[in-house]
């Protein structure tokens, strides 16, 4: 969650309102002429480790897809042979793991570099709203005829972090 947009939530109300954004389970506002540029390479320094512990905590274990996480004894032991001092033990993840741990890796960073793209492409335009909603994922399916239908409407994506939460696009009149 974007807790510096959910900070704006009452400054930039009006601004959603006089334009007719509505957003079911609205968390946040931002004005993107007040924006910085968001930095790619520092979001994803310690992905490396961040995916290896996920890894070591889905269940069942190792399931880059898998939506619940376990947290015990037996998951910290897994997260502390693999990980030590904030860097991942290569030396210790052979064979699929490997292959399954890299491609985990690989996509996250894609993931995360196309947020920032997105975000960067709208920074200091002073027509654009930036929603955060808690409407991602799978979540997308049932509000996206209340919102992509819209016409202030430009993109959403999911969050990078946290696909139950996605960035819309609004454009604004000034």
């Amino acid at each position: 969650m974007n807790l510096y947009a959910y900070s704006q939530i009452e400054d930039l109300d009006a601004i959603a309102k006089a334009n007719g954004i509505e957003v079911p389970r609205l968390r946040g506002y931002l004005l993107m002429a007040n924006e910085d540029k968001m930095d790619y390479e520092k979001m994803i320094e310690d992905m490396d480790v961040q995916c290896t512990e996920d890894l070591c905590v889905a269940e069942p274990t190792w399931n880059p897809k898998a939506h619940v996480s376990s947290y015990d004894e037996w998951t910290d032991y897994l997260t502390k042979y693999y990980c030590h001092d904030n860097k991942v033990r290569w030396d210790r993840i052979h064979g699929w793991k490997r292959r399954v741990l890299k491609t985990y890796i690989h996509n996250e960073k894609q993931k995360c570099k196309k947020q920032a793209e997105i975000f960067n492409k709208y920074v200091g335009r002073k027509d654009i709203l930036y929603i955060h909603a808690r409407i991602g994922g799978g979540n997308w399916s049932y509000y996206h005829d209340k919102v992509d239908k819209q016409p202030w409407f430009i993109e959403k994506i999911d969050d990078a972090f946290d696909s139950t939460y996605c960035d819309i696009y609004a454009k604004i009149m000034n």
